[in-house]
């Protein structure tokens, strides 16, 4: 027990090389530098939807045209750009009227491979798409929404010529100061950590652009998996370049305890899904990543019982390193607190009760995995959690 706590290490260096980068990397937005930019590529805005959170899908297609107009009033940037809403069959009466293109998946549709779930309406969709290949496709999730840096962000990406964008998400919408919205911050903070030290390491479902000759190379039709878009970004890097767009998109954590597990273990199944379509060297960096998820549950257990039993650490060091462990996720909380105040309302003297809350966000998250492993074995579906 006391040994899986040094699972986390690798994290703490992680975390200090990405702080060297991030302080000498100019991530602000100068509208003043793209004033003016008018592209000749369309960006197709796709949201994918079950149906079943018409509302928050009805918000973020409001936020999308509404920034898009917004940025061009503004600033004279001028992005062409479409809305596709793509669900299944028998889910569209729900969606009609949102001033947007509907694609229904029939329920005849079936991909060469047999993909299921978000896997099989994302590779109907992509088979639609009659586009330039230079064009664009932006992933939305249902609840993915727009601000005005989201828009100059890519506007600003496609001056360049990259093949990929990759936002930052962060989660501030339905915000409940409750421990279900402050650890969902830690992700905000990993997306930084991980995204400037490479946009490729990334495996956002939502909040990332790809040209049309990307996604028509890569494809969605990976079989019956439930992390389809892990897979595409580990097949797309080996043949594409990618970057980081600035700003940010806008989601939302969460909003009950049930939801929050379930979304949890719909990621492990998705990893233990996708394992056996990688490559070597991939199966090993995920299988760690499991491992470290894991053992995080010890790394609560390991201090706890070293007070109550006197028990030696298992290294001479180990005393040593339990501090700068807990001083980086406590950074990366506080790093969460900064990139949320912007949206909603908290002063730095709501600062103690949201790192205390992170720390009981800490634990349900090293509980979470352990919990798909208990449950998952009746888990057969693709569970979409409440956003509405």
């Amino acid at each position: 027990m006391k040994l899986g706590w040094y699972v986390a290490l690798p994290k703490v260096g992680e975390f200090g090389a990405s702080k060297l980068i991030t302080e000498r990397s100019n991530s602000v937005i100068d509208p003043s530098a793209i004033k003016g930019f008018k592209s000749d590529r369309i960006v197709i805005n796709q949201v994918v939807t079950s149906g079943k959170n018409v509302r928050t899908v009805e918000r973020t297609v409001r936020s999308i045209r509404y920034w898009y107009k917004e940025v061009e009033r503004k600033y004279s940037v001028k992005v062409p750009y479409e809305v596709w809403i793509v669900t299944d069959e028998g889910m569209e009466g729900r969606l009609k009227g949102l001033n947007s293109v509907l694609k229904v998946v029939p329920r005849c549709y079936e991909t060469k491979n047999g993909s299921t779930f978000k896997a099989r309406a994302l590779q109907y969709a992509m088979e639609e798409k009659e586009k330039d290949p230079n064009d664009w496709v932006y992933y939305h999730d249902e609840e993915t929404m727009f601000g005005e840096d989201s828009v100059l962000g890519l506007a600003e990406f496609m001056r360049g010529d990259l093949d990929i964008g990759v936002h930052t998400i962060t989660y501030p919408v339905n915000w409940k100061m409750n421990v279900l919205s402050v650890i969902e911050t830690m992700r905000t903070s990993n997306d930084i950590i991980s995204l400037s030290l490479s946009p490729r390491g990334v495996w956002h479902g939502s909040g990332f652009m790809a040209k049309v000759k990307v996604e028509k190379e890569i494809g969605w039709d990976f079989g019956p998996v439930r992390a389809e878009d892990l897979l595409f970004h580990l097949n797309a890097a080996k043949k594409f370049r990618y970057g980081l767009m600035k700003g940010f998109v806008y989601e939302i954590p969460p909003q009950n305890l049930i939801d929050y597990f379930k979304q949890r273990r719909r990621w492990v199944l998705g990893i233990l899904d996708a394992l056996g379509k990688m490559s070597l060297k991939d199966k090993i960096k995920y299988a760690l990543n499991l491992v470290s998820w894991y053992s995080s549950a010890l790394g609560f257990l390991a201090p706890f019982f070293i007070l109550i039993k006197d028990a030696a650490a298992p290294l001479p060091i180990g005393p040593y390193l339990t501090g700068p462990i807990w001083l980086t996720l406590m950074l990366m909380l506080k790093d969460g607190f900064v990139s949320t105040r912007r949206y909603v309302d908290l002063s730095w003297r709501s600062l103690p009760t949201f790192m205390a809350k992170g720390i009981i966000g800490l634990m349900l998250e090293s509980i979470a995995p352990w919990y798909a492993l208990t449950t998952g074995w009746k888990e057969k579906g693709f569970h979409v959690i409440d956003k509405d």
